[in-house]
């Protein structure tokens, strides 16, 4: 519980800090000024005021005072100071009230509360600038209606930025804001002009080309319209050959394959024809130079440059296709089908051993014997005595010795003229009713068995179906690319897919036979052009003759990992541990210990640890694992046989972290700069049918360390091992190598210390 409650502290500081923003500080001041410096010379609403106060409104206090002061330098070189006395006093009124309204509530401001802040203060200095200059009430309308633009424009940027924080930017509900906040930034940047070249149509073109490139036509149409529209309000002269741009970058979203390069050229070439059939219009220079130059930069800047700020963008715009997310929902019901089935064959099972009669071999031998004896009205009072006084006694032997001899009958009974057919029948009954316990032992053992094997089977479909809700999003368009990829490099029949989960991290899974004739080194190079993102090392599973290649984007941690070992009287260890990625971002440790020492516990810990680890790296599931695990451990000898288990899994990408214990020695966790054990609640493997899985989750942060041991570390080293983990500049294998000569230390005078030692120590890294 302090483990958990630890890590939920750190959750939420670390979520404090991310949504505390995500610039620097001096990055965010000059970004606010820059703000303020263009929307000071945007026309929509009659000039730039409204959007002045707008971002003065939007912004937090800091940002207001600077795009306040971008403003300020825009209306000082433009010397139009006079124009904009409205805004002048707006802005720092804005920033005072929102100041104080934050100091009183204590709370952030909604997208409402903004914009009545922006419309209120605007509308109130227009209204004192009026009075003031006595330009009498003929300005008032225009004040107003520039005060609803003020409004309107602050309502859908915090909308737009709230979604932002909450990585809904792109979903259904917030596209009209969205589109209105690209429109109102174009239209700041439309009429600053570098050389021939308009920065607005250039960024918009630019847009335009990226979504044809990564979402198809549709998307890149829907930009293009949105950019003419925001030229067209920023300058008249725009508006007419925006239609080219548009069809140009449709035309830009048709091919399928190829690199940036066709796209950019297609994009270019669409919009020089288009150009020669409208006849040429005035404008279709500076149209084709800002064409011309979106897509140079299209094709030079890495994609991951500007596409990481926006990764949500793949999940909305590039869904996982209906077949897909129909395979996941039918995994599931057929999960829930196995457990229905599963459900019934226990009642089945519990209904049927209720109705079966208990074996009473005493009051069998005396209905076999006694009833055909003509003086058994003579013996005992009558038969339910008999039965309980001579007959329960010899029962009470037999089950002792196994056998019933004449000579251990009871006493009363010595005159009985049928001793010998009352031994014979005891003997026979009690040796049929040994049977049927057997039977019944072995049938319910079989139950167990059958139940475990399909909770196990249960197990692992809901797992795969899971797999759509964690990786819901997939671009097609990209999946394409890399299948070609991958076959060119000698992959046959490949099956391959770009997928991202809501965070918006991608990863790729490639499924295919034979050989490839270029190394992992060499394909992950082109798979991360192809994605735009930089991808790590696969990790590769081969079953069957099918090979499975699991690519994803670099961690935020890096995992350094020690192991040691000893081993106790005999010469072959009976631990056993490795270390594996899953190929999604994830690191496993499992460690295992056999039972008992020597070959024999080696080949089971061995067992446990392939088995798990070969169904973890073929995306079975840990749950699933463990259950066929127990099962195997079951049936593979008559003798007893199992194994302890460890099962250290860590996400690189957040710090999450999953320990799952059957029947394994305490682990140490350090998080939070404590030191805390987690021990085992549940048998090992190979014990008890089913097997109980004991999962704890915590989360580990920069620095922080997890240590796993076998039974053999002695509890008299454990304050060592909290030395270790507390000590700065111990790396991991340090950390196990000094556990282990600790735990070594004198064994040879205590037959305690001489069992098998493993150590794992694992300790997280920020990247």
């Amino acid at each position: 519980m302090e483990l958990k409650e630890r890590s939920s502290i750190l959750k939420e500081k670390t979520d404090k800090s991310r949504s505390a923003g995500k610039f620097p500080l001096p990055a965010e001041i000059f970004l606010s000024a820059l703000l303020g410096y263009f929307a000071a010379g945007t026309d929509l609403g009659g000039s730039g005021a409204p959007f002045c106060a707008a971002a003065a409104a939007v912004l937090p206090p800091i940002g207001g005072i600077a795009a306040f002061a971008g403003t300020m330098s825009a209306l000082l070189l433009k010397k139009t100071i006079n124009s904009f006395v409205t805004e002048i006093i707006a802005m720092p009124a804005i920033v005072t009230a929102k100041i104080l309204l934050t100091y009183i509530s204590g709370k952030k401001h909604s997208p409402v509360m903004s914009a009545v802040l922006s419309g209120a203060a605007y509308l109130i200095c227009g209204i004192i600038t009026v009075i003031s200059f006595g330009s009498g009430y003929a300005p008032i309308p225009a004040v107003i209606f520039r005060s609803m633009i003020s409004a309107a424009a602050a309502f859908l940027t915090e909308k737009t930025f709230s979604a932002a924080k909450n990585g809904t930017v792109f979903s259904h509900g917030n596209r009209i804001s969205l589109s209105a906040v690209f429109v109102m930034a174009l239209c700041m940047l439309c009429g600053i002009n570098i050389g021939s070249m308009d920065l607005g149509r250039t960024a918009g073109a630019f847009i335009s080309l990226a979504a044809a490139y990564r979402y198809g036509s549709g998307a890149a149409g829907t930009a293009a319209a949105l950019t003419a529209f925001a030229s067209g309000i920023a300058s008249r002269t725009l508006l007419p050959p925006s239609p080219i741009m548009i069809c140009s970058a449709m035309a830009a979203g048709i091919p399928d394959k190829g690199g940036k390069l066709s796209h950019a050229l297609v994009f270019v070439g669409f919009g020089l024809s288009g150009t020669l059939m409208y006849g040429i219009p005035s404008d279709a220079a500076e149209l084709l130079a800002d064409m011309t130059a979106a897509a140079v930069i299209f094709c030079v800047l890495p994609e991951k440059i500007y596409r990481k700020a926006f990764a949500e963008e793949l999940k909305h715009h590039a869904p996982v296709s209906v077949p897909i997310t129909l395979f996941g929902e039918k995994l599931r019901f057929a999960a829930a089908a196995v457990s229905e089935i599963k459900e019934s064959y226990e009642k089945a099972a519990e209904v049927l051993a209720e109705k079966e009669r208990p074996a009473d071999i005493s009051r069998d031998v005396c209905e076999k014997v006694c009833s055909r004896c003509k003086s058994s009205a003579f013996c005992g009072e009558n038969a339910e005595h008999r039965i309980e006084n001579y007959f329960r006694p010899m029962e009470t032997v037999t089950d002792k010795n196994g056998i019933l001899t004449e000579k251990e009958l009871h006493h009363a009974l010595g005159h009985c003229p049928h001793k010998q057919a009352l031994t014979e029948a005891f003997n026979s009954a009690y040796g049929k009713m040994l049977m049927e316990k057997r039977l019944a032992d072995m049938s319910a053992s079989m139950r167990e068995i059958t139940s475990e094997h399909l909770e196990g089977t249960e197990k692992m479909l809901s797992f795969l179906g899971g797999r759509t809700d964690i990786f819901p999003f997939c671009d097609e368009r990209v999946s394409v690319r890399i299948n070609g990829i991958i076959s060119d490099a000698g992959a046959k029949d490949p099956h391959s897919a770009l997928f991202s989960d809501r965070a918006g991290r991608v990863y790729i899974e490639c499924f295919y036979e034979g050989m490839l004739n270029v190394s992992h080194e060499e394909l992950t190079e082109m798979f991360s052009r192809a994605a735009d993102r930089e991808l790590a090392m696969p990790a590769a599973a081969v079953f069957g003759g099918i090979t499975r290649l699991c690519f994803h984007e670099q961690e935020c941690f890096s995992a350094e990992i020690g192991s040691a070992a000893a081993n106790g009287r005999e010469e072959t260890g009976g631990d056993f541990g490795t270390v594996f990625h899953d190929g999604l971002g994830s690191v496993s440790i499992i460690l295992s210990d056999g039972m008992g020492s020597g070959a024999r516990a080696a080949v089971e810990s061995c067992m446990t640890v392939s088995v798990i680890a070969r169904m973890i790296k073929a995306g079975l599931g840990a749950e699933a694992a463990v259950k066929i695990t127990n099962l195997l451990l079951l049936t593979k000898s008559p003798e007893e046989c199992f194994s302890t288990i460890d099962l250290l899994t860590i996400d690189l990408f957040t710090g999450s972290a999953e320990l799952i214990k059957l029947g394994a020695a305490q682990s140490f966790v350090k998080s939070c700069g404590t030191v805390k054990t987690v021990e085992s609640r549940t048998a090992p493997v190979g014990m008890i049918s089913p097997a109980e899985i004991d999962r704890r989750t915590f989360r580990l942060s920069d620095g922080d360390e997890v240590v796993m041991i076998t039974d053999g570390i002695c509890e008299e080293c454990f304050p060592r091992i909290r030395e270790l983990m507390l000590s700065m500049g111990v790396t991991a294998r340090d950390c196990a190598e000094r556990i282990i000569s600790a735990a070594e230390d004198g064994k040879e005078n205590n037959i305690f210390m001489q069992d098998d030692k493993t150590v794992y120590a694992v300790k997280l890294h920020k990247i």
